[in-house]
């Protein structure tokens, strides 16, 4: 049998319908093997070190299970990145309450900061001094490392400590650490009246 001369014999119309139906066949089956491939073939190619595969991926900003010659090497139980030491701030240690006598008392700018990189530096939730930040630091450039002061107005007998410093530019003004940029937001800048309480 010819099929040659049967094709020519077929009219226009049909032979195109015929070639766009082998394309569909074709391009369906080309994804049906691809989608099998991705299911035995690893994330990173087997050429690739593990070493290699990891700071290409760290760079992107991947997050890719570490398959190495085919094989899963503890991603199924990868953690996810959490809050620590290093870039998180102290949620355990509680301000210091006291009613106690203050040693002054004086009305300064205030204003309110968060772990921003953007608001802070590369290390955001570390502190000027080097401590963790937390609830109740605040940061001031006219008063020194470890002073305590209250905001009676606004906070009660909660003492807040000096931990951080501002831009130089800010003499008299008290920066509170916030852990969000809502609450940090609401604050806004207002005049305070602070007290300033005896070191320990």
């Amino acid at each position: 049998m010819n099929y040659n001369a049967s094709i020519q014999s077929l009219s226009p119309i049909t032979r195109r319908g015929m070639l766009l139906l082998v394309a569909i066949l074709t391009l369906t089956s080309v994804r049906v093997q691809a989608a099998q491939a991705s299911e035995v073939l690893p994330d990173v190619p087997v050429w690739l070190s593990e070493s290699v595969a990891t700071e290409t991926t760290q760079e992107r900003g991947l997050v890719v299970p570490d398959r190495i010659n085919g094989s899963l090497k503890g991603s199924a139980n990868k953690p996810k990145k959490i809050w620590n030491k290093i870039n998180a701030p102290d949620i355990e240690t509680l301000p210091e309450y006291s009613s106690e006598q203050a040693i002054r008392s004086m009305s300064v700018a205030s204003t309110a900061y968060t772990s921003d990189p953007a608001e802070t530096d590369s290390s955001p939730f570390t502190t000027a001094n080097g401590s963790q930040v937390r609830d109740g630091i605040v940061a001031a450039n006219f008063l020194p490392f470890g002073t305590r002061i209250r905001i009676p107005a606004y906070f009660g007998d909660k003492v807040f400590e000096v931990h951080d410093r501002m831009n130089a530019r800010y003499t008299y003004r008290v920066d509170l650490w916030m852990l969000t940029k809502t609450e940090a937001r609401n604050w806004g800048i207002r005049t305070i009246k602070i007290e300033v309480l005896a070191s320990k």
